[in-house]
C-alpha cells in the first residue's frame, strides 16, 4: 500500500533556469531514499518566451517531456509521472493550458500556482517577493487568482496556496477573511491544497508579527483547519538531495494544525486515470 511520504509530485529540473541536476539524477535520488512515486513539475512555458529566467524555453517542452518517458525505463522500481507546475498568465485562455500543455504532451498531472498576478500594464506583474510587502489590495489579487484556478477544475492540486505570505507583514482579519474565500473555495471543489516543504528550506525572515519561515505561514494553515481539505505535502525539490528534502518536517507541520494528508490519494487518482 502506498503511503504518503512515498510521494512527492512537486520536483523541478535545471530546465527551470533556478534548479540543478536532470531527470534522471532525481529519479537516482528518489530511489536511494525510498520514494515510490516521482512527479516533475517543470514551471510551464509561453510561446512567446517570456520570464524565462524561471522556465525553459517553450520549444523544449517536448524534449523535457521526452526525458522523462526515458527514465520510465530506466528506473522501472519508481513511478514517474509527467506533469507541469503551471504559472496561469491571463494574457492566454484556458484552453491553451488545456491543449497546448496537458493533452499536446500527454501529461499524467498539473498542478498550479500563483507566482504572479498580472498588472494594468501589459507585461508587467506583482511577483510574490522576499524584499516588497504588499497591501491588501495586491493580497486580493494573489488569492482571487488562485481560487480562480481551483475553479478552473483544470489542476490536479494547487501548489503553496501561502507563497504570498512572503509579502505578508502580518496576520490581520481583513487578510484572514482573504485566505477564508479561498479555503472555501477549495472545499467546495475538492481540490488539494499543498503544504510546500521548499519554504522550510529558505531562510527565515522577520516580520511584524515575528521571525518565521516564507512559507508554510502558520496562520493561513490553523484557518485552514476549521475547512473540510486536504494537503499534499510536497518537496518542491530544486536540487536533487533536496527531492525529500524537508518532506518529514512538512509533514509534522500539517499533524501540528490537524491537516489531513494525500500524497498517496492524490497519486493514486492520477495513475489511475492515465491508464
Amino acid at each position: 500500500m502506498l503511503k504518503n511520504s512515498q510521494v512527492n509530485l512537486h520536483t523541478h529540473t535545471v530546465l527551470c533556469n533556478h534548479a540543478a541536476g536532470t531527470v534522471r539524477d532525481y529519479c537516482r535520488q528518489a530511489v536511494k531514499d525510498g520514494l515510490k512515486v516521482l512527479g516533475f513539475s517543470e514551471h510551464s512555458t509561453f510561446p512567446d518566451d517570456r520570464m524565462l529566467s524561471t522556465r525553459m524555453k517553450y520549444a523544449m517542452l517536448e524534449s523535457y517531456r521526452q526525458e522523462i518517458e526515458d527514465a520510465k525505463s530506466e528506473f522501472p522500481e519508481l513511478t514517474i509521472l509527467a506533469g507541469l507546475e503551471v504559472d496561469y498568465d491571463s494574457d492566454f485562455p484556458l484552453e491553451f493550458y488545456q491543449k497546448e500543455l496537458k493533452e499536446r504532451l500527454d501529461l499524467d498531472f498539473m498542478s498550479a500556482g500563483a507566482h504572479f498576478v498580472n498588472r494594468d500594464t501589459p507585461g508587467k506583474y506583482y511577483y510574490a517577493s522576499h524584499t516588497m510587502l504588499f497591501p491588501p489590495e495586491i493580497i486580493r489579487m494573489f488569492t482571487e487568482k488562485t481560487s480562480f484556478l481551483i475553479k478552473s477544475g483544470l489542476f490536479d492540486f494547487i501548489t503553496h496556496p501561502d507563497m504570498i505570505a512572503v509579502s505578508i507583514d502580518k496576520w490581520t482579519p481583513e487578510i484572514a477573511d482573504l485566505f477564508a474565500g479561498l479555503l472555501q473555495t477549495a472545499e467546495k471543489h475538492n481540490v488539494p491544497l499543498e503544504i510546500n516543504a521548499y519554504g522550510l528550506r529558505k531562510p527565515q525572515r522577520e516580520y511584524a508579527d515575528g521571525i518565521r519561515p516564507p512559507y508554510p505561514y502558520a496562520p493561513f494553515w490553523k484557518l485552514a483547519s476549521g475547512y473540510n481539505i486536504s494537503a499534499l505535502v510536497s518537496s518542491d525539490a530544486h536540487k536533487p538531495e533536496d527531492v525529500v528534502g524537508n518532506l518529514p518536517d512538512a509533514f509534522d507541520f500539517a499533524e501540528e494544525y490537524g491537516i489531513t494528508c494525500c500524497n498517496a490519494a492524490v497519486a493514486e487518482k492520477i495513475i489511475a486515470k492515465n491508464k
